[in-house]
């Protein structure tokens, strides 16, 4: 009788694994714990999260999207909200499950690296008739024969999940919970005999120890892709690419992103406008491929290429073109529109004429107002909307490029497109005097400096505290450097400066400056900081620049 109750009460304690106290550094996050180990990304040596590192352009656990949404901004897989483009993202499934995606039962998941369902869990249409199928374990009731013990453990109760496949979770060791890993138990209370993640093919993550003794990998990650940080074999992660843009790749221009897998998306890119045909392309600029009215089946005429890289044969005729008379091929001929109408051509109005290769010129009728803002390019439209039908300020001809729009009557705005160097939003910021003061933690972006200009700022330095500059532009026409400056009392003096020297063979200048609490023997006050142009072409100009003066 004193052997049966001491199985019971052993029996009794089966799952239970001892309350111990949160150790921070055990790599273990636990009750009371923001993350675990400490001193690492921010995490601060009492396991909390180091809320000063929010605003330092770098995501790093235990930061998120909920917390810090300036580091870790949504729209990337991983980050636990459902964006555009993703069927899941960690636990929100967007409200799916296995039966609303047609399957019988089961438990959908989401894949960490894709944000894609994971349809493993799910059962197939033969799991639940009771009969022991191809690929099932078990079928509800139908265990095959099988039990815990015949599993290898003590005691307990074997059942069958949704899925078809053994559930344990009753299954119990007599020796778990004791505080020692003894023989048949992954693991116990925080002992896990050494185990990480990686040792079951994750990329990293928390590895804990189930109340039965087995390990818990639910909190383990498949991929670190979608952290916002790069790490060792990505290319770029989310919005982070690394400095990289479509010109460091290759391209002449247009926007570079990042693939749900960390790798560059390179589709936005574009190499029209560099003047030579690449793939995709019919023409480019002068570079017509040898192609000529001619070839293109006319008499004669002058071919060109269009923004987009396609051929323009409006200049291009037949012989028998222009003699008033409609023939084979042509729409219309001089005056001779063949009964045509701007109206019957599905526009509401507006003047049709003929171009001069016998083809209808378009360009004065008048697009239905209710097409225009469809987001759609319809007949006459040049752009809809945020529907710019991939044009961009290079495709226009402006060098400089800047943010083309489409106004209210679908036609390109290029009041925001740049053919040379402009004064940015700060001028006249070209003294000491007119300095602009900035705010310490704020990006200020579409800043210029050109032929000889100097931008001047200010911001005010706090005591005890260090200072990080950081100015970066890319597409170079030159070389940007910057000079710091203090007031000593009776002057504005140069303490210190950064000087790439790339002038403009480097389409990259991204520079970072560092200034210790004990800079400048700690002064606090004003302080000052200037650039300039010092490139060789032309004429010192630089390209777009961003400034942030922020702290660490």
């Amino acid at each position: 009788m004193i052997l049966v109750l001491g199985l019971v009460a052993m029996a009794s304690c089966a799952g239970k694994s001892k309350e111990i106290a949160a150790v921070c550094g055990n790599s273990a996050i636990e009750d009371g714990e923001e993350c675990d180990p400490p001193g690492v990304g921010a995490c601060t040596a009492s396991c909390t999260r180091d809320t000063s590192k929010c605003g330092d352009d770098l995501c790093q656990f235990p930061e998120g999207p909920s917390n810090c949404v300036q580091d870790c901004p949504s729209g990337v897989c991983g980050n636990e909200l459902r964006d555009d483009g993703e069927e899941c993202d960690g636990h929100d499934l967007g409200g799916a499950g296995c039966q609303t995606l047609g399957y019988p039962g089961g438990t959908l998941g989401c894949s960490v690296a894709t944000c894609e369902f994971d349809l493993s869990q799910c059962t197939n249409p033969n799991c639940g008739n009771t009969l022991l199928d191809a690929g099932e374990e078990c079928d509800t009731a139908n265990l095959n024969g099988q039990s815990c013990e015949a599993l290898g453990f003590d005691g307990g109760s074997l059942a069958c999940s949704s899925a078809c496949r053994f559930d344990n979770e009753a299954c119990y060791y007599l020796s778990c919970g004791n505080g020692t890993l003894d023989s048949g138990e992954e693991c116990e209370g925080w002992d896990l005999g050494g185990a990480t993640c990686a040792d079951f093919g994750f990329a990293g993550g928390v590895l804990r120890c189930s109340e039965n003794c087995r390990f818990d990998k639910t909190e383990c990650a498949a991929s670190l892709c979608g952290n916002l940080i790069l790490n060792e074999g990505e290319s770029c992660d989310g919005g982070n690419l690394g400095g990289a843009t479509c010109a460091s790749r290759g391209y002449y221009g247009g926007a570079l992103a990042c693939h749900g897998d960390c790798t560059f998306n390179e589709s936005g890119c574009t190499n029209c406008g560099n003047d030579t045909i690449n793939a995709g392309e019919l023409c480019d600029g002068p570079d017509l491929g040898g192609k000529t009215c001619a070839t293109q089946g006319y008499d004669g005429g002058d071919l060109t290429c269009n923004a987009n890289c396609t051929l323009n044969e409006n200049l291009c005729y037949q012989t028998s073109c222009g003699d008033g008379i409609l023939d084979t091929g042509e729409e219309c001929d001089l005056t001779n529109l063949n009964g045509a109408t701007c109206v019957t051509l599905g526009y509401t109005g507006g003047t049709l004429a003929c171009n001069a290769n016998c083809t209808f010129n378009e360009t004065n009728c008048t697009t239905n107002v209710n097409n225009c803002g469809n987001g759609l390019i319809d007949g006459g439209e040049a752009c809809d909307g945020a529907n710019l039908n991939n044009s961009t300020c290079l495709t226009q001809g402006f060098a400089w490029g800047g943010t083309l729009a489409c106004n209210a009557t679908c036609q390109f705005n290029t009041s925001q497109c740049y053919s040379g160097c402009w004064a940015d939003r700060f001028e006249a910021n070209n003294g000491s005097a007119s300095a602009t003061t900035v705010t310490v933690g704020t990006r200020y972006d579409d800043l210029t400096v050109c032929g000889g200009d100097y931008d001047w700022f200010k911001f005010n330095r706090s005591a005890s505290t260090n200072y990080r500059i950081t100015f970066y532009f890319t597409g170079s026409r030159g070389d940007l450097d910057f000079e710091i400056y203090w007031y000593d009392g009776s002057s504005v003096v140069y303490l210190a400066g950064a000087y790439a020297n790339n002038d403009g063979t480097t389409p990259i200048d991204n520079e970072v400056y560092d200034m210790p609490a004990s800079f400048n023997g700690g002064a606090t006050g004003t302080y000052w900081i200037r650039f300039y142009g010092e490139g060789t072409y032309p004429n010192n100009d630089t390209n777009l620049y961003s400034l942030r003066i922020s702290t660490y």
